[in-house]
């Protein structure tokens, strides 16, 4: 093809929060959010394979009593975020610049020790509190989200 002679749309969508289609579950705000093998959205956790992480959901919204896509969720995709550290991993200012890994949707940590799938889902800024008062780590998502 030949290269363009004139202007060309090309619909740019930035991206900074995305749409997804929800399975048939109940997504809660700031969770980490996964793309199942079926493509619809759902909570990222280590125990289930073949996982896409797409981002943070910005909103809670229940699809449990709905079919897989029924409903959309927001999410997230760049960013940084307060989670959870998993039990067994106690964050240090040696820890900022590190990967962190999903446990769950809501916790994570730098070793791949007890995870059956490994989720890379941010890099840690900083060591702060949660909002519920407990130990955790606030990570960029940029650039880890499909």
């Amino acid at each position: 093809m030949p290269a363009l002679t004139s202007s060309y749309e090309t619909f740019e969508k930035p991206g900074l929060v995305a749409q997804y289609r929800l399975s048939n579950v109940k997504q809660y705000k700031g969770s980490l959010v996964a793309a199942l093998t079926t493509g619809y959205a759902a909570s990222i956790t280590h125990t289930t394979a073949s996982l896409k992480f797409l981002g943070v959901a910005v909103e809670t919204v229940d699809n449990s009593a709905g079919a897989a896509g029924d409903r959309g969720i927001l999410i997230a995709k760049a960013g940084s975020f307060i989670f959870k550290c998993a039990t067994g991993f106690t964050p240090t200012i040696a820890d900022i610049g590190k990967e962190v890994y999903a446990n769950t949707d809501w916790e994570v940590q730098v070793s791949v020790t007890g995870l059956t799938n490994l989720y890379k889902v941010g890099t840690i800024t900083a060591i702060e509190t949660t909002s519920n008062g407990q130990t955790g780590v606030r990570i960029r998502i940029d650039n880890y989200c499909v």
